[in-house]
């Protein structure tokens, strides 16, 4: 039951994540589905632990794919559940930290438990800082956004502003293969089957659409009570640092140094 609910949040629910980061996700689990033996080490980059320093700033890892319900294995692999980073932010607020500094290197992740995170750090009181020094994208950049600053080194890919549903219509290869789609719902329920057979109809992809534009409609109203950044910056392309700087999607280039100095000069 634990890989079906995989297999779901894979290939039919929506995402806030790049395409090269859903590529990804979807190799893994298409080797797996073929049962092709993996070396799980070759994909681990444990997440770091919350910690305090000396300044009393908490430092907080959000890396790989972001999601909610992860199993252990997943976030062995570097990847971060949404419940990790809230428990992170709970307890280093409950040790008295004066800032925190969220370290961010992921190409963003699940829609169901964002939205969550960032009303949590939007309704911080202490000062906060996003750094990436890689990548912040799509779910990623949307935790980044709801910070006080955001800074970036400058190779480091940042936005991706967008929601994406991944389908492929197999139609062709289902009528190769003599398979026929006719599954039974209530007299309404023609929406029921949605993304379950080889196509959609197009009362189908109109409800579809409508989804995943209102979770697009959610992310971009939180981009914009934080930051100018305009519609066409916004259609889920993402940018080097240096041209995220000039469409408002980051605060400045730096080193982390750099980035975590201006932090502790907020506090």
């Amino acid at each position: 039951m634990r890989f079906s609910n995989i297999i779901e949040q894979v290939y039919h629910r929506p995402w806030f994540i790049t395409a090269e980061g859903y590529s990804s996700i979807r190799k893994v689990v298409e080797a797996k589905l073929r049962s092709e033996q993996m070396d799980l080490s070759d994909f681990t980059n444990p997440r770091k632990e919350m910690e305090i320093d000396g300044n009393g700033i908490a430092h907080i890892d959000i890396c790989g794919v972001l999601g909610k319900g992860m199993s252990k294995i997943e976030k062995s692999c570097g990847n971060t559940g949404y419940e990790d980073i809230e428990d992170d932010i709970e307890k280093a607020m409950g040790e008295g930290c004066q800032g925190i500094f969220f370290e961010i290197n992921s190409p963003g992740g699940g829609v169901t438990g964002n939205s969550e995170i960032v009303e949590i750090i939007q309704k911080l009181q202490i000062p906060t800082m996003a750094y990436a020094e890689e990548m912040a994208c799509s779910a990623a950049y949307n935790i980044a956004a709801s910070c006080d600053k955001i800074m970036a080194s400058q190779s480091s890919t940042i936005g991706s502003i967008g929601t994406i549903i991944p389908w492929v219509d197999s139609t062709r290869q289902w009528e190769e293969e003599g398979i026929s789609w006719q599954p039974i719902t209530n007299q309404s329920g023609d929406l029921k089957g949605a993304m379950m057979g080889p196509g959609l109809t197009e009362s189908q992809k109109a409800s579809l659409q409508e989804y995943c534009e209102d979770a697009f409609q959610e992310f971009k109203a939180n981009v914009l009570r934080n930051r100018k950044v305009a519609d066409q910056w916004m259609r889920g392309q993402a940018f080097f640092a240096n041209r995220a700087l000039k469409y408002n999607l980051i605060d400045g280039i730096s080193t982390s140094d750099e980035a975590y100095s201006v932090l502790a000069g907020m506090l």
